[in-house]
């Protein structure tokens, strides 16, 4: 043992006793530096709730006042609605184009590129503007015959309401997004799985059904929780075109009585707690559908 000792000693390695010295030390260090960032980052956090908290321009009364009012709430419904809507949309439509992308056939395949070229390069906002002013460019909309009279039309402005054309605008671009996000999970299971259903007397359907889409579920889960919440704070948007979503609300009560930064932070806690709500679920359908998995 001794000359042993000399041997890696000799190599400059640290012998055995000297290690069991050392450890000792440097945690004490490591817990030391923890320490010392924990108690920097609390003192920044304390002071800048105390900043934001004893600022007099921060309205408490004003901000609990209005956080609960009948007109915020009517901004909060209308909010949850078109994302509730433009989600479903945007989940149908995902489906499709991740289908349409993972086909055989190019021109299937090249018209679900071209849709998510334009729909993903084209900002949000824009597409909002150009639905609610479609009837700029197409009066009238509806079905009928090619070079004849013979048809049903109407009113563009009238059948695009604001709400309609937000609807649209989001659900497609939303489409866009959840179609890659489905054409991943899809790829994700392996292609073997199908072939082992169909040997088992499956339809290619049910196999869709009770194989790869719970499988590929796992994956699309965590993203598509993320572009769910990212579609919620999306519906800000549509306040340019004056639906009465909780951003348009707040802007016009501070735009009476002047307090901006109020009615900001009114809007900031409801999309806070609406993101808090959807990440729970979000959570909940991950181990749900990861039961039986190790993860």
């Amino acid at each position: 043992m001794t000359q042993l000792t000399l041997d890696i000693a000799e190599r400059g390695a640290v012998p055995l006793e000297d290690r069991a010295v050392e450890r000792p030390r440097s945690g004490h260090r490591h817990r030391l530096r923890s320490g010392l960032v924990w108690a920097v980052a609390v003192l920044i956090a304390a002071y800048a709730v105390s900043a934001v908290a004893t600022n007099p321009a921060m309205r408490w009364d004003s901000i609990g006042k209005f956080l609960t009012a009948p007109i915020i709430l009517q901004g909060l419904v209308t909010t949850l609605l078109i994302t509730f809507l433009s989600a479903v949309i945007g989940l149908v439509g995902g489906l499709v184009i991740a289908l349409m992308r993972m086909s055989a056939n190019p021109l299937i395949k090249t018209i679900a590129v071209g849709y998510l070229g334009l729909f993903r390069a084209v900002p949000l906002l824009v597409q909002i503007l150009i639905w609610y002013n479609l009837g700029t460019f197409f009066p009238e909309l509806g079905f009928g015959i090619p070079f004849t009279d013979i048809g049903l039309y109407g009113d563009t402005n009238v059948l695009l309401s604001p709400l309609v054309a937000c609807l649209i605008a989001i659900g497609l671009n939303q489409a866009a997004y959840m179609g890659e996000i489905i054409r991943g999970g899809l790829l994700s299971v392996q292609p073997g799985q199908v072939e082992a259903a169909i040997a088992l007397g499956m339809t290619r359907a049910k196999a869709f059904r009770r194989v790869i889409a719970p499988q590929a579920a796992k994956s699309i889960i965590p993203p598509l929780g993320n572009d769910m919440i990212n579609l919620l704070k999306a519906t800000s948007l549509v306040s340019v075109v004056g639906v009465g979503d909780l951003m348009t609300r707040a802007q016009g009560i501070y735009a009476s009585n002047y307090q901006v930064i109020p009615l900001l932070i009114v809007a900031s806690i409801w999309y806070l707690v609406l993101t808090i709500i959807f990440t729970f679920v979000q959570g909940l359908l991950e181990r749900r559908f990861a039961a039986g998995v190790a993860r």
